[in-house]
Parts: C-alpha cells; structure tokens; sequence
C-alpha cells in the first residue's frame, strides 16, 4: 500500500472517531429543540387567499409532556403612559395542541391574508385569519386575529430555528393603528397554560 493511500485511510478513521466522540452526534431527547422548526412567506400562491405566515413548529419530547398549552392574541397600547393590562385572547384552545403518536407536539399554523378582513367584530377594525393543524392528531381549528384598528403598520414573523423560551414561542408581532391615530402591539404567542 503506498504512503498516500495509508494516510488518507488514517485521515479518514481519525475524523470518523472524532465525529463519534462528538458531544453533537447523538442528542439526548431532553436536549432537542424546541421552536420553529420551519417557515416559509406566502407558500402556496396559487391559493385563491395565500396565507402570508406558514410556521411548522416543533416541542422536544420533555417539553410536550412539560404541560399544556395554547396560542393567545396579546394586545397591548403602545404608549408609554397607558395604565392599560395587555389583554389576553385564545385563539386555539388547548384541547386542540396535543401530542402525536411519536409523544411530541407538532403542528402547522397559517397566518394572515394579503388583504385583511375590514371591520371585524366592530367597525373600524381588521381581521386576520388563523388556521391551527396538528401533525399526527387529527386536530385543526380556525380562528381571527382581532386586530384593534385598521392599519397595519408592521407584521414581523418569528423565523425557522426561533426557539420556546420559558414555555413561549412569538410566532407575530403586529404594529397597528386605530381610526384616533392610537399604536398597539399584537402579539400572537404559543405558551404554557
């Protein structure tokens, strides 16, 4: 066997054992992610109402037995000097959110038309829908985000590999303003009930 061919066979055994050895190579259940395992902008337009926010989101297995939980719309005003509490709303209840046949939660959430519903529930305000499906459950729902006025001023999705922290996950952000020039943030949230 010739020098070069017995130093490339070395080589290669000297990366494969280190590969092995590896703290990343095998990842014990309790360390898996937790998160938004994928997202994609508008991913089918050939829908008559293309969703604008496709997320798959993902729980290890120790934070899918960890508890329950549920997706809330959270609004709260802008300013500085408001004595306002944010409120809370359920947008997919946790009966829906349950763990597969493999014991973990995971699901698809579709968010959001191109052009929001106008004067949803109450004149003046906007409406986005939601759209809940579990992977491996059976479960889906469909909702309305509620939005407190009519101008969307910003939408900021949360992206692949955004990770749950503390038993929450922002999938969205809306920036909007009412008919009086008001600002509110909604944030649309995975959380442990």
């Amino acid at each position: 066997m010739k020098t070069a061919n017995i130093c490339a066979v070395t080589l290669v055994l000297a990366l494969l054992a280190a590969g092995a050895g590896h703290p990343f190579a095998v990842t014990p259940p309790e360390l898996e992610f937790s998160g938004i395992t994928s997202y994609v902008f508008e991913s089918n337009p050939q829908e008559i109402t293309p969703k604008m926010y496709n997320w798959r989101v993902t729980l290890s297995k120790s934070d899918s037995a960890g508890g329950v939980y549920e997706i809330v719309q959270i609004t709260r005003p802008k300013r500085a000097d408001s004595k306002a509490d944010p409120t809370p709303n359920v947008l997919v209840d946790a009966k829906m959110i349950g763990v597969n046949q493999d014991g973990v939660v995971d699901f698809n959430l579709y968010v959001g038309d191109r052009a929001p519903k106008a004067n949803m529930g109450l004149r003046g305000r906007a409406g986005e829908p939601i759209i809940f499906s579990g992977k491996g459950t059976g479960k889906a729902e469909s909702n309305w985000i509620v939005l407190p006025g009519p101008k969307i001023e910003q939408a900021v999705p949360a992206t692949q590999g955004a990770p749950m922290s503390d038993g929450r996950l922002r999938l969205i952000q809306f920036t909007v303003n009412d008919d009086r020039g008001e600002q509110f943030q909604v944030d649309v949230v995975l959380r442990r009930k």
